[in-house]
């Protein structure tokens, strides 16, 4: 009876009805957010815009024969159609822009551009629409490495000396005319002021006329590695002869006398600082008696570039050794007799006498390699 009575009251009807009421718009409603989110999706798909992209421009020639010259590296292609079609195909620029050269003959020609890989729904206008290019017949020849360089900038008193590149040899390939026309292949080097070591650098290559003009052609290696050494300018010192014998017996002594008394160097003046006589060595082996000899001179070291002269005339007389005295072969008769007539003569001459050989015999035998003309004639 309670429950009859419940559902008997009109509260009950209100408030079912509002539930309904409340379902029913909550379901039109979601109706509506899901249509309109996709209309807006059918409209972004639908929507459409440009954009303009620099694409690598490729010809299509046989490259083994002919050579084209006068065409752009890049050119730019602008794309319009659907969003999402152009965000892809620049995501991805899985298309190229070309020139078909295959049917043309040596010569110059303008052509039109086109594409190849583009989508069918997207528009495009490439810039500029035609180029103009000069085909001709292919040559490849190799041509040595010429360093170029201004010395204008080296630090005083320094010079050059002279340069290497790695590689040495090139190769370059072009039009005919132009292979033909190459006078050299040149690194230019640029010298920064007041250089005073050697170089070493990186250095891009250029072909030149005989003019000096740069031709259109591919050098490869583009680059090579440039040694440019660089010293202290040359300069002259005179300086003394020290002759030194080489060889020869132990039994004998050697004097050396020649009317070349110096020698001019030429060199580094670091080099040249260091030295204050020029050391000469003498062949005296089996020299037993007054001998003349040519004698060549060199360099002593680095740095030191030429002697003049180059070669002396040397005079070399031997002296024997015993008992501590040197004396020469010619003379030794007429010491023997000296000594005996001075051991007669009296005690004091005669201590006089061997004091002044026994020094002189001293002085001769401490240096065997150099005595003067002085010292022989005084013995």
């Amino acid at each position: 009876m309670k429950l009859n009575h419940f559902f008997d009251n009109k509260w009950f009807y209100r408030l079912l009805s509002l539930v309904f009421a409340v379902l029913l718009f909550s379901y039109v409603n979601s109706l509506g957010l899901n249509s309109s989110s996709s209309n807006n999706n059918s409209d972004s798909m639908l929507s459409e815009r440009s954009t303009t992209l620099k694409m690598p421009l490729s010809l299509n020639i046989n490259s083994d024969k002919y050579f084209v010259t006068g065409y752009p590296e890049k050119v730019n292609i602008k794309i319009s159609g659907a969003s999402s079609m152009v965000t892809a195909t620049t995501n991805t620029r899985n298309f190229s822009v070309y020139a078909d050269l295959s049917k043309l003959k040596p010569g110059t020609h303008r052509v039109k551009l086109q594409e190849a890989g583009l989508s069918r729904n997207l528009s495009y206008k490439i810039s500029p629409a035609t180029v103009k290019v000069k085909i001709s017949l292919r040559k490849t020849a190799s041509f040595p490495v010429q360093v170029v360089y201004n010395t204008n900038q080296l630090a005083n008193g320094y010079q050059v000396g002279d340069s290497s590149t790695s590689p040495q040899i090139v190769s370059v390939t072009g039009a005919k005319s132009d292979i033909n026309k190459i006078d050299r292949v040149e690194a230019s080097l640029a010298i920064p002021q007041g250089t005073d070591e050697t170089l070493v650098r990186q250095v891009m290559l250029q072909a030149v006329d005989n003019s000096g003009k740069i031709l259109n052609v591919v050098i490869s290696p583009e680059t090579v590695r440039v040694r440019l050494p660089i010293y202290s300018s040359t300069s002259t010192k005179k300086v003394p002869l020290n002759f030194v014998a080489s060889g020869g017996s132990s039994e004998q002594n050697y004097n050396f006398s020649s009317k070349t008394k110096e020698v001019t160097l030429e060199g580094t003046k670091k080099a040249l600082d260091k030295l204050s006589q020029l050391t000469v060595s003498v062949p005296v082996t089996g020299i037993s008696s007054e001998t003349t000899k040519t004698i060549k001179v060199t360099a002593p070291t680095n740095g030191v570039s030429s002697v003049n002269p180059n070669q002396v005339t040397v005079t070399i007389t031997p002296s024997s050794v015993s008992n501590g005295k040197a004396t020469s072969n010619a003379d030794s008769s007429s010491s023997t007799e000296a000594q005996s007539d001075s051991a007669t003569a009296g005690s004091d001459t005669s201590s006089s006498l061997t004091t002044s050989t026994s020094t002189s015999n001293s002085n001769s035998s401490s240096d065997r390699s150099v005595t003067s003309e002085t010292s022989s004639k005084e013995d």
